[in-house]
């Protein structure tokens, strides 16, 4: 087996976090490729080397591509099932997959107003009705799941439903999104994982992409 990751610059690519996270975690050895998305002129067609949908990440396992951030976490748990990436309860294990495919194909308001960008910091933004909607939604989610099982990650220990929802907690403090009561632990346990310390040193010499910088100069 010969595991490689490719992603965008782990400062602003969401979804190459994700995947990103999973496999520290899983204790897999695994190399990272990085394409400089939008800087490389040639990075859309590097991109479609490794994967005919044109997008990171892309998970190499040998002759084996898979792309898609969910796709590529599950295939990391079934590569390495003692990471127990997901909840061994069954009914835990659908609520974990339930919110990570919801954060897979929703909150398009929180996504589109608050892009990632892990090294940039304002404490102006204000966002739309809808965002704010989707950032309480985002809440009612994580306290949900601590309150069921107590914390201090959704599901008790580090699972993908916490490497689904990781951007979300880089963008809250990105943007100066205010958070209580138990939004608020779990984004400060979040932020003392030392794979997520391992991430924000990563992210801190990303490329710098400056479309996606301009809104903090």
């Amino acid at each position: 087996m010969s595991l490689r990751l490719v992603v965008g610059p782990l400062n602003y690519s969401s979804w190459s976090v994700r995947p990103w996270l999973a496999l520290k975690y899983s204790g897999l050895p695994f190399k990272t490729h990085t394409i400089d998305l939008f800087v490389d002129p040639e990075w859309h067609s590097k991109v479609l080397q490794f994967s005919g949908a044109g997008k990171v990440p892309v998970l190499i396992d040998d002759s084996l591509s898979v792309h898609e951030s969910l796709a590529i976490c599950e295939y990391v748990n079934e590569l390495a099932p003692d990471a127990k990436l997901w909840p061994e309860d069954r009914a835990q294990r659908a609520r974990a997959r339930a919110i990570s495919s919801e954060m897979l194909g929703g909150f398009p308001y929180l996504r589109g107003e608050l892009g990632m960008n892990g090294r940039a910091r304002t404490h102006s933004f204000r966002p739309s009705a809808e965002a704010q909607k989707e950032v309480a939604r985002v809440s009612e989610v994580w306290s949900a799941s601590l309150q069921s099982l107590g914390g201090p990650y959704l599901f008790g220990h580090f699972t993908i439903a916490d490497c689904m929802y990781f951007p979300v907690v880089s963008r809250f403090r990105t943007y100066g999104v205010e958070l209580t009561g138990d939004a608020a632990d779990y984004c400060a346990t979040m932020w003392e994982h030392p794979i997520v310390n391992e991430w924000e040193k990563l992210a801190a010499d990303s490329v710098a992409i400056p479309q996606y910088d301009a809104p903090f100069v």
